[in-house]
C-alpha cells in the first residue's frame, strides 16, 4: 500500500543557552494512506515537536520526511494545501463567531463562497457546534473551543489530518462522537490521521498500527495486538465453574502461566490464539461446567507504562 508519511533519520535540535537540546533523536516513521496512525509518548517525548515539522511548521535540523509525497522542506506549500493540524489547546480570534473562523480558514485555502458555506454548514452540524453559533469564541467553554479547532482542521477537506490532543478539555460523550466522526471520515474519504494521545484507550480505539517515542527515540513500533504479544503480557482468564475441586493439573499444562481460585479461578496464560481455548477444552473434558467467563488483555496503557519505564533499554518493533 501507498505512504502518507515517510521519515527517515529526522532529528531536531534546540539550541539553548549555548547548549544542544536534541528534541528528537533520529526517528523513522511510515504511515499507510487512509490509515489512523497512533504516535505516543511522555510528555516531553518530542510527540509535537514531530508533528510540527511533519506539518511544516517546524524545519528539521536534518533527516528527510516525506508528506503525500512531497518532502516536509522544499515542497512545504505542496503538503499545506493538503493538510489539516489541530494541536489542544488552539486558540483564535476572541471576538469572532464560529463560522467567522471557518470561513477565514477556508478563504485561506483559497475556497469559494459557496463552498466555505457548504462546508462549515456540515462540520459545524457533525461537531454540534451550532447551538453556539451567536457565541464569541472567547467565551466558549474549553470543549466548545476544541470542537471548533477540530472543524477549523477540517475545512479543506485535507488529505492528510495531524491531531495533537484533539479531544483534550472534552467530555466522555462528545470525545467519543468525535472519535467516531474521525473514524468514519477516515474510512469515508482515505483520510491519513496521525493521532497523539495521551488518552490510550482512544488511541487503541482508533488505531491498528502506533509507535512509541521517548526521549526524542522511537522505542516501539508496529501492531498494537504484535507488541502486546512481544512484551509478554499474559491474558487474565476468569472462569466461574459449578465447581473448585483438583485443578491442580493447571500447574503443568502449555500456557499456563499461574493460577488461583479467588472470585473464580483466575488464570495467567500466554497470549496467543489458542493458549484459552486449549484451557477450555481441557476442563470440559474434565467435566467442570463453566457457568460464566471473561478474558481480559494488556491494555495499551500497560504496555505504554512498561515501555517507557524500558527508557529505551529494550526496542519492541513488529
Amino acid at each position: 500500500m501507498a505512504l502518507a508519511i515517510e521519515v527517515s533519520g529526522l532529528k531536531k535540535n534546540f539550541r539553548e543557552k549555548g547548549r544542544d537540546s536534541w528534541a528528537v533523536r533520529g526517528i523513522g516513521l511510515k504511515v499507510k494512506k487512509g490509515e489512523i496512525y497512533g504516535f505516543l509518548g511522555p510528555n516531553g517525548a518530542g510527540k509535537s515537536t514531530t508533528i510540527f515539522m511533519l506539518s511544516t511548521l517546524v524545519t528539521p535540523t536534518s533527516g528527510r520526511a516525506r508528506v503525500l509525497g512531497h518532502d516536509i522542506v522544499e515542497e512545504a506549500n505542496d503538503i499545506r494545501k493538503k493538510m489539516g493540524i489541530c494541536v489542544s489547546g488552539t486558540q483564535f480570534y476572541y471576538e469572532f463567531y464560529p463560522r467567522e473562523i471557518l470561513h477565514y480558514y477556508g478563504m485561506l485555502f483559497g475556497m469559494g463562497r459557496k463552498e466555505r458555506n457548504a462546508k462549515a454548514d456540515e462540520l459545524m452540524a457533525a461537531l454540534d457546534i451550532n447551538p453556539f453559533k451567536d457565541k464569541y469564541f472567547g467565551d466558549l467553554s474549553t470543549g466548545m473551543k476544541q470542537k471548533v479547532a477540530i472543524a477549523k482542521s477540517l475545512m479543506n477537506s485535507p488529505e492528510v489530518l495531524f491531531l495533537d490532543e484533539p479531544t483534550a478539555g472534552l467530555d466522555v460523550e462528545v470525545a467519543r462522537d468525535i472519535r467516531q466522526y474521525i473514524a468514519d471520515l477516515a474510512k469515508d474519504t482515505g483520510m491519513t490521521v496521525l493521532l497523539t494521545s495521551h488518552q490510550l484507550y482512544e488511541v487503541e480505539e482508533m488505531c491498528r498500527d502506533i509507535s512509541v517515542i521517548n526521549r526524542g527515540r522511537i522505542i516501539a513500533e508496529g501492531g498494537i495486538k504484535r507488541i502486546r504479544e512481544r512484551m509478554g503480557f499474559p491474558d487474565v482468564v476468569r472462569l466461574y465453574l459449578d465447581k473448585y475441586t483438583g485443578l491442580k493439573f493447571l500447574g503443568g499444562m502449555k500456557g499456563v502461566l499461574d493460577w488461583e481460585v479467588n472470585d473464580g479461578l483466575r488464570i495467567e496464560a500466554v497470549s496467543s490464539p489458542s493458549a484459552v481455548p486449549e484451557i477450555i477444552r481441557t476442563l470440559q473434558k474434565r467435566r467442570y461446567r463453566i457457568m460464566d467467563m471473561e478474558v481480559t488483555k494488556a491494555s495499551l496503557e500497560d504496555m505504554f507504562m512498561k515501555i517507557v519505564k524500558e527508557k529505551g533499554r529494550r526496542k519492541y518493533v513488529e
